[in-house]
């Protein structure tokens, strides 16, 4: 599930919570204009923009870039469309600043370390992702009379009583969702086949 996430945490090293937030609305919303019948999904998930036709990534991306977010965009993602050969959102196009591979290894193996723990603000936000493209693409409601906790205590509050709560319904949510759609292993195998070629295994040490 984290590679297929992963694009949305470098968008928030890159930028933070809140401006990433506002980032991915507007991807989301992008491809949201542009779907057919047949290629409803979560597009939270990489795997999902495989689905979009030539054409249809083409619009996405004049979209972003309408919006003046297309560098910040090429440029958070950039570890993804460099490294992997087969990331599903290459068609964004490389950054405008030039990388080094150090620095692009470096980049992704610190991101990858941040997000792995699912309990830990990092991941909880990429499975809040999943819930934000829902409520956004309004393909989720919520009963006016549900007691919902507040999801922004994730960022604003972290470790408190509502932050836990909201990170359990969010992962409850991304989860359970990641399980009923089939999106494949073929880019998650990709990702970790890869981060092997670029970079050996470190373990840390006992004590």
């Amino acid at each position: 599930m984290l590679p297929e996430l992963i694009w949305i945490g470098l968008i928030n090293e890159k930028i933070g919570y809140i401006r990433g937030a506002r980032l991915i609305e507007k991807i989301f919303l992008a491809v949201d204009e542009v779907t057919v019948e047949g290629q409803e999904g979560n597009y939270a998930l990489m795997s999902c923009f495989k689905k979009l036709s030539a054409d249809q990534k083409n619009t996405i991306v004049n979209s972003i870039r309408s919006k003046g977010v297309l560098d910040v965009m090429q440029d958070s993602i950039a570890p993804l469309t460099l490294l992997y050969d087969e990331c599903p959102l290459a068609f964004f196009g490389p950054p405008p600043s030039v990388y080094s591979q150090q620095k692009l290894v470096a980049t992704i193996k610190w991101c990858v370390g941040k997000t792995i723990d699912k309990y830990d603000t990092p991941a909880i936000v990429l499975h809040g992702a999943m819930l934000l493209e829902r409520l956004v693409t309004k393909t989720i409601k919520f009963s006016a009379d549900m007691d919902l906790t507040n999801f922004n205590s994730v960022i604003n509050s972290p470790g408190s009583k509502e932050a836990k709560r909201a990170a359990g319904f969010m992962r409850a949510n991304g989860l359970a969702e990641f399980s009923m759609m089939k999106v494949g292993h073929a880019w998650a195998e990709h990702f970790w086949n890869k981060n092997i070629e670029i970079s050996l295994c470190e373990f840390a040490e006992n004590g």
